[in-house]
C-alpha cells in the first residue's frame, strides 16, 4: 500500500487522508497460521506539523483461527493502531524516543505493507480464545465441555500433595 506524498512535501497541503484495502490472504508467525477473511481496511491521515511529518492511522482487519481451548475454527474483528514519524530514507536520524516508530519514505511515496502486517502481529492475542466463557476440551476423554459435561471422573490433586490423600484411603 502506497501513499503519495508530493502534495504534503511541496508544502500544497498539510495534511493527506486515506482510506485504503489490502488483501494480505494469509499470515504464518512462529508456526501460527492466521487467515485473514477479508481485505485490510486502512484509514488514517498524514500530517505535517512544526516537529515533522507523522502517520496516524486504524488498521480493522478478520481473521479466522482455531480456538485454543475447544479447537473449533472461529473468526475474529480486530481493530489497532499505526503511528509513527515519517522519514526520508536517504537522511539519518538520531531517535531520541525509542517509544516512537519511524517510518522511511523513498521520494514522494511511503510504502506502509510492512508496517501494516507488524502492526497486525503486535495485535494479535498471544493464544486465541473463540468466547471467553470457552470451557475448552476434557483432559481425560477429549470431548468438548461446551456442548455439555462428560463423565470423566477427574481429581484435581495438586502432585505435591498427592501422598497426602493415601492417609485417606
Amino acid at each position: 500500500m502506497k501513499i503519495n506524498l508530493s502534495r504534503l512535501l511541496d508544502r500544497t497541503v498539510y495534511k493527506i487522508d486515506f482510506d485504503q484495502t489490502m488483501e494480505l490472504g494469509e499470515v504464518i508467525v512462529n508456526q501460527r497460521q492466521l487467515e485473514l477473511v477479508s481485505p485490510v481496511r486502512i484509514k488514517g491521515d498524514v500530517y505535517k506539523t512544526d516537529d515533522g511529518t507523522y502517520l496516524s492511522a486504524d488498521i480493522i482487519y478478520e481473521y479466522s483461527e482455531n480456538c485454543a481451548r475447544c479447537l473449533k475454527e472461529f473468526t475474529n474483528r480486530v481493530q489497532t493502531v499505526l503511528s509513527g514519524r515519517l522519514m526520508e530514507k536517504s537522511k539519518s536520524f538520531d531517535q531520541q524516543n525509542d517509544e516512537e516508530l519511524i517510518v522511511y519514505y523513498d521520494g514522494d511515496e511511503v510504502e506502509l505493507k510492512e508496517q501494516v502486517i507488524a502492526a497486525i502481529l503486535l495485535s494479535l492475542p498471544m493464544k486465541s480464545i473463540c468466547d471467553e466463557a470457552c470451557k475448552g476440551l476434557c483432559t481425560s476423554c477429549g470431548k468438548d465441555l461446551n456442548e455439555g459435561q462428560c463423565d470423566c471422573l477427574i481429581e484435581d490433586i495438586d502432585p505435591r500433595l498427592a501422598k497426602l490423600k493415601d492417609l485417606f484411603d
